[in-house]
């Protein structure tokens, strides 16, 4: 207990600790330029106006605009000037870290006759998307079997090692005997990584509690590969840089300077058990999502009130858990949201098609009943005598002829197709309500991959709210990372909707942050809670289609 004669002593220390939060909100963050080989190149305090942008799950963009005539500029524009053409860019603020590749310099020069440098930056998630899941990672590209990588588990476990694998691949992987598990530290020995620029996280199978998944590649990136299931898993992929003079990423890590450390984090809880609404009375409902018997479409199942985890107990400690996320803005005169937007979507079809492809082994099937009965028909016509052996070898080529024409009527005709259809979203939808979604998928049907595509159309096609808004830092929670702030991107955290049943709180993950600042603007993040990727305009809709339609024609010209 705190005596009275503590409280002047306790209010000293919370004012300072507040004055200290406040000079970080407004402090100036740091930005270093790098080579290509992560050399350093110069600090960056000349800079125009810059915006850094965090997007979960995919490549957010950063742009520093620079005076023409200042020397990283100078140095950054002149690609025939340094022995290494590639510039990095790290961005260091609130715990956070922004590292990127410059994708493109443009010198601009306005109607006054101001030069000025624009420097464009892809964030380091970009790598992701330009490594490629093989067939078979140990195999050279001329012998790739079997046709495809296929793995089961957790999700998180599952993606490591699916990227792991690769990566051992890139980085000139020996004739090691692979372990049982393959992204466990412990497990590889004497592995050495201290030259790789590209490193997975370690992580175990057994402390995994992430939904399993079916990963299925066939040289497509990992990040296409990957996206379905750190969709459907609400897992979020963390990226940093790690540089000379930080912690080590695990204990005992040995990395080369500049080498990109890639972790996947469960920060949503949304399989194992976290809030996705309440209300300001009540608190918030604690639930878990459950699969049903069929193991492809889900529920969710209210949870005990379990009691506040012991962190949010101690003194000077700084985040929030995906079991009991704690941050809720509340929309109001005095609160920190700026715009907002909340869309509610009912469940859409009740049945899933997928497929286009027989099962494995019925169009051989097909194949081989046709020629038996063109081999049973010429045995029989080679008993005859003198004419017999010629009309047996006509019969012969007679088969071949048949066997191509049936081929072409009959293949892809049987157990091609598949269906699923959900009961509990008829009984929800009510008597009127639309019938069918149509997965596309270059995959067979009854297959592993097709129940894969099944379940990514139940999560389509699922009932879900989308709730956006943004918000300033530090009214009344500090954005920032690694114990700086009270949240980061993909943490979860809640919102009041102006217009919902009064004190309703919606609770969803941070998809998006942006950090901005100029000469004549403080350094400030903006948060976006939720996305709207599902509710895009029409045209946009249309253009993804297009994009899987093209995915789905480069998955079969590879098979052929």
């Amino acid at each position: 207990m705190t005596a009275v004669m503590d409280l002047p002593a306790v209010y000293a220390n919370a004012q300072a600790v507040k004055v200290s939060r406040k000079q970080q909100r407004f402090s100036r963050p740091l930005i270093r330029l790098w080579d290509g080989d992560w050399n350093l190149r110069g600090v960056c305090g000349a800079e125009i106006s810059a915006n850094f942008r965090w997007v979960l799950n995919q490549s957010g963009t950063g742009m520093l605009v620079l005076p023409y005539d200042y020397y990283l500029a100078k140095w950054a524009v002149d690609i025939n000037g340094r022995a290494k053409r590639n510039v990095h860019i790290t961005v260091d603020k609130d715990g956070s870290r922004w590292d990127g590749r410059l994708e493109k310099a443009v010198i601009k020069t306005d109607e006054h006759g101001v030069t000025t440098v624009e420097l464009l930056f892809m964030h380091s998630y970009q790598e992701l998307k330009h490594i490629y899941c093989w067939s078979n990672p140990f195999l050279p590209a001329a012998v790739q079997f079997p046709r495809e990588f296929i793995l089961a588990g957790p999700s998180v476990w599952v993606l490591k090692t699916a990227l792991h694998l690769n990566l051992l691949r890139l980085h000139g992987f020996g004739k090691w005997e692979l372990p049982d598990d393959p992204v466990d530290a412990g497990a590889w020995g004497n592995l050495n990584q201290s030259n790789w620029s590209v490193v997975v996280k370690p992580g175990d199978f057994h402390s995994d509690t992430s939904l399993w998944t079916i990963f299925g590649a066939r040289f497509r990136s990992f990040h296409e590969v990957a996206s379905g299931t750190l969709e459907t898993a609400q897992l979020a992929v963390v990226t940093r840089r790690w540089l000379a003079g930080d912690p080590p990423p695990w204990p005992g890590a040995k990395l080369r300077h500049g080498c990109l450390v890639v972790d996947i984090v469960d920060k949503s809880g949304f399989w194992s058990g976290t809030s996705t609404g309440g209300n300001m009375w009540d608190g918030l409902e604690r639930t878990k999502q459950v699969l049903d018997n069929t193991l492809l479409d889900y529920s969710p199942d209210v949870l005990p009130d379990n009691n506040v985890p012991e962190l949010y107990k101690n003194p000077g400690w700084m985040g929030t858990l995906p079991s009991n996320p704690w941050v809720v803005y509340r929309r109001n005169d005095y609160t920190g949201i700026q715009t907002s937007s909340f869309v509610v979507n009912p469940s859409s079809a009740t049945r899933v098609l997928t497929g286009g492809h027989s099962m494995p082994g019925v169009n051989e099937a097909i194949s081989s009943a046709i020629q038996f009965v063109g081999m049973v028909a010429a045995g029989a016509l080679g008993v005859v005598p003198i004419v017999g052996p010629v009309l047996a070898g006509v019969a012969n080529g007679t088969t071949a002829v048949v066997d191509t024409i049936a081929m072409a009527l009959l293949s892809d005709t049987l157990l091609a197709w598949m269906e699923f259809q959900s009961p509990q979203r008829e009984k929800n939808a009510g008597w009127s309500h639309y019938f069918e979604h149509f997965e596309t998928s270059a995959s067979r049907a009854y297959t592993l991959g097709s129940l894969l595509s099944l379940g990514e159309g139940l999560w389509k096609t699922r009932q879900h709210f989308t709730h956006k808004f943004t918000v300033a830092n530090g009214e009344p929670y500090l954005i920032g990372d690694q114990g700086y702030g009270h949240f980061f991107l993909g943490d979860r955290v809640g919102s009041t909707v102006k217009g919902m049943p009064e004190g309703s709180i919606y609770v969803d993950q941070v998809s998006e942050l942006e950090l901005a600042w100029s000469r004549t603007a403080s350094p400030a993040w903006q948060v976006t809670v939720g996305s709207d990727r599902d509710h895009g305009m029409p045209f946009a809709k249309s253009m993804r289609v297009i994009a899987d339609i093209a995915d789905a024609i480069q998955a079969l010209a590879v098979q052929m």
